[in-house]
């Protein structure tokens, strides 16, 4: 055995430690154990053949795997929790594709396929049987879902989607190109998008980057509005001006390395017709740590000596250790992140000088079981309690002295019934696996298996989604909802008059300012008053305090209270009223009309801490389909309601992988190009290329030096970037190594990002390495069993990865 150390901090507080073993007489560089600090090590073992047979976790926790004569991987024996070893099965047919994966319950989910390989059937006990055909290219034709529910799909001569059906809704339909003559840059690009909700408009400048987004919401024929987001880039690319539907215009600006330093506001003028010349600071002196991560800006203030700073800092693992939540000046906290050595949150700690409440109050402590699944939380004389089945279902729940148990369906994941906290609930779901009723709410969901109806007694609510499947209406409480091009949540609008209610500003996936409006008298005569806060968001982008710039009082806080968001935030009088806020775990959305967060492609229910529908990716998301973050709200994020994420994410856009151009679930998203997103790339040619029906792997990385896949992520763009960097003017596979490198820079936080249309994978069989390969590849049902032979077809070596 030989040691070698990987890599070295200049500062030489930490040492990256790797450990390697001999095979066959030559060291292969198989990982045998990695480590970052002492406390710290993973330890992995290969069979004779080089399969990895059984990790060790720094807590001594141990995961085998098994394998069958064709060294596929037969089972998955998870760590000892509670007396048992919670085992996921794995069956397959004879071309190698996966049949069937059986759960810790014994619960069976069942896979065929037509003689091309193709998908055909899924038997799943939480969805029932869904049916799927294809055309001759290899194209979703149709779909039946466990209701009975049709989809059907049309393409054309390119294979691009252009027309969705469904069963009792209204149908989607997808434009490309434009006209030629008038629209060059548009080729290629969708430019018109027909939904339930209205229609969508997209435009691109002499470059071909997003120019305009047009959305017009009909809101069941009784209203219509158009909401328009306008992009603006520099020589450079990058964007330096995103304006808001209503004439809010946001600016960002650049160092010489790309990084975003600040961010200034020029408001839309009194009379609401155009925006002022006049600018305010939101942020500015935006810092950013060695590896990207941002260290802290300077909140920007109408009165000079009301400025402060926000200050991040990180633990030698890249883990952020601490964070400011407020004003020192006006009850804001320094709140201080304490991990185990799996790298879970074990604990926050508070100093500051505010005394309502007192920093010690917000303490707060969390334990977990051998899954790292939450167990328990205490804070403040308050203490709660969870327990789960094999499969990750909350079968109990303690708050305080009260107990509350959980009936969970013995043929499925479903919640049947629960006896708290708050009302009792008695459940009943559809063919397809989403929740139909709970004695309270009535749940009514469209051919396209979206929720468009809910009651809550004598509250009904309406809603519509758009071809993204973005939620973008909602009456009783709800609005116009306008997103980003990742995705993001930004602006909030009143669906009588159109008028903006609430629009938020982020730096990348940080939420860190919202604007609000007061609007009186009419026009010609009317007045616009902007009113703007500070978000303070958490180690995952949170929010969870949210302040005046006036006198840095805090308007709002979410600080402390149930780790799945059962607790309701504090919101205090401000001026005319009390100030509300509606974002809570990043990708959720607060539904005062029915006490849901809506998720993107789901709806969260906080108070049993799980979904209310399956996820539309089946066991892709995880063994349990309900599941929200597979239990560890504290150490993950679910932006789309689909996966988890792991935490501690760098200020940038979400890493979603099904944006526009990919399948996700059977619901398709139209390729915009990469320049669509407000992160612009100068280079748009890899995600606008077809895969064909051979796998190639681009580049191969070291995972070296990470105990994250966030980390692994970004080593291996480093290493990308610096080999793209030694090419020049040559090529990677038939791509430009000079255009993927420019498309990798410029974004508003200064870090590299995955080239545009790529995915990196982590080969289970080869846990040293990282693979750069495509990411309509990564997502083909052909390399399915290849590239994710692990957990329901989910992930490779990275399942053992935060």
């Amino acid at each position: 055995m030989t040691r070698r150390i990987l890599s070295r901090l200049t500062s030489g507080a930490l040492v990256v430690v790797m450990t390697y073993t001999p095979l066959l007489g030559a060291y292969t560089g198989t990982l045998a154990s990695a480590q970052s600090v002492p406390e710290a090590a993973t330890s992995y073992k290969y069979d004779l053949v080089g399969n990895l047979k059984e990790v060790t976790d720094p807590l001594g926790r141990v995961t085998n795997l098994t394998y069958d004569p064709l060294d596929r991987v037969k089972q998955v024996e998870q760590p000892l929790t509670n007396g048992a070893r919670p085992t996921i099965k794995y069956g397959y047919d004879g071309i190698d594709q996966v049949a069937t994966v059986t759960d810790p319950r014994n619960l069976e989910t069942r896979y065929a396929v037509d003689g091309l390989g193709n998908r055909s059937e899924l038997g799943s006990p939480d969805t029932g049987l869904t049916k799927s055909t294809y055309d001759a290219a290899g194209n979703l034709k149709t779909r039946i879902d466990g209701r009975g529910k049709t989809n059907t799909y049309f393409y054309d001569a390119l294979n691009r989607l252009t027309r969705i059906d469904y069963t009792g809704t209204i149908g989607t339909t997808f434009e490309y190109d434009g006209d030629a003559k008038l629209t060059p840059t548009a080729a290629g690009k969708i430019t018109r998008m027909t939904d339930e909700s209205g229609y969508t408009a997209y435009t691109y400048d002499a470059f071909g980057r997003l120019a305009t987004k047009a959305q017009t919401t009909t809101g069941l024929g009784s209203y219509t509005n158009t909401h328009t987001l306008a992009y603006a880039y520099d020589a450079h690319g990058r964007l330096v001006s995103m304006t808001y539907p209503s004439g809010n215009r946001v600016n960002y600006g650049y160092n010489q390395a790309g990084q975003v330093t600040s961010i200034t506001l020029n408001p839309v003028l009194a009379n609401g017709t155009g925006t002022s010349t006049g600018s305010i600071v939101l942020l500015n002196n935006i810092t950013y740590a060695p590896f990207g991560g941002t260290t802290g800006w300077k909140w920007g203030s109408s009165v000079p000596a009301n400025q402060y700073a926000h200050v991040r800092a990180y633990d030698l693992d890249g883990r952020i250790s601490s964070y400011t939540l407020g004003s020192p000046s006006a009850n804001g906290v320094v709140r201080t992140v304490n991990y185990d050595p799996a790298s879970r949150i074990k604990g926050y700690t508070h100093a500051g000088t505010g005394t309502a409440p007192s920093p010690a109050s917000l303490n707060q402590t969390f334990g977990y079981d051998e899954l790292n699944r939450l167990t328990s939380y205490s804070a403040n004389g308050t203490s709660q309690t969870y327990a789960y089945d094999a499969s990750g279902n909350r079968i109990k729940a303690g708050f305080g002295a009260n107990s509350y148990t959980n009936t969970i369906d013995p043929l499925s994941n479903k919640l049947s019934a629960t006896t708290g906290p708050g009302p009792a609930k008695t459940n009943q779901y559809d063919g397809a696996g989403n929740l139909a009723t709970d004695g309270t709410l009535v749940v009514t969901y469209s051919g396209r298996a979206r929720p468009y109806r809910i009651q809550n007694g004598a509250v009904t609510a309406h809603q519509l989604f758009n071809g993204l499947e973005q939620r973008v209406f909602q009456t009783n409480g709800g609005g116009i909802f306008v997103y980003d091009e990742q995705g993001q949540l930004v602006g909030e609008y009143n669906y009588v008059n159109g008028k903006a209610t609430r629009e938020t500003v982020y730096l990348g996936n940080l939420p860190v300012a919202v604007l609000t409006q007061t609007v009186t008298g009419t026009a010609p005569a009317q007045n616009t008053a902007i009113n703007v806060f500070h978000i303070h968001p958490d180690h995952l982008g949170t929010p969870r305090m949210i302040t005046r710039t006036l006198d840095n009082k805090i308007v709002w806080r979410w600080d402390n209270g149930d780790p799945f968001g059962l607790t309701p935030p504090t919101e205090y009088f401000n001026g005319s009223g009390t100030f509300t806020f509606n974002l809570r775990m990043p990708g959720q959305y607060y539904d005062r009309n029915t006490n849901l967060f809506y998720n993107y492609h789901r709806d969260y229910d906080p108070q049993t801490g799980r979904y209310i529908q399956s996820d539309p990716i089946g066991l892709d998301g995880g063994i349990n389909t309900y599941s929200y973050v597979e239990n560890g709200p504290l150490n993950g994020t679910d932006e789309d309601g689909l996966q988890r994420r792991g935490g501690n994410p760098r200020p940038s856009g979400p890493t979603y992988s099904g944006r526009p151009g990919s399948w996700v679930g059977g619901r398709f998203y139209p390729s915009l190009g990469p320049t669509v997103s407000p992160y612009p790339f100068t280079y748009s040619q890899n995600s606008s290329r077809q895969c064909g029906p051979c796998m190639q792997v681009y580049y191969v990385a070291s995972t070296a030096g990470g105990n994250t896949r966030p980390q692994h992520r970004s080593g291996a763009n480093d290493q990308l970037y610096e080999h793209l960097t030694s090419l020049g003017s040559g090529s990677i596979g038939s791509y430009s190594a000079a255009g993927i490198r420019n498309q990798m820079t410029g974004y508003r936080d200064g870090a590299l990002r995955n080239p545009a249309g790529f995915a990196w994978h982590h080969p289970v069989h080869r846990p040293q390495e990282i693979w750069l390969i495509r990411q309509c590849d990564h997502q083909n049902p052909a390399f399915r069993d290849l590239l994710h032979p692990l957990p329901g077809g989910a992930g490779g070596y990275s399942q053992n990865f935060p």
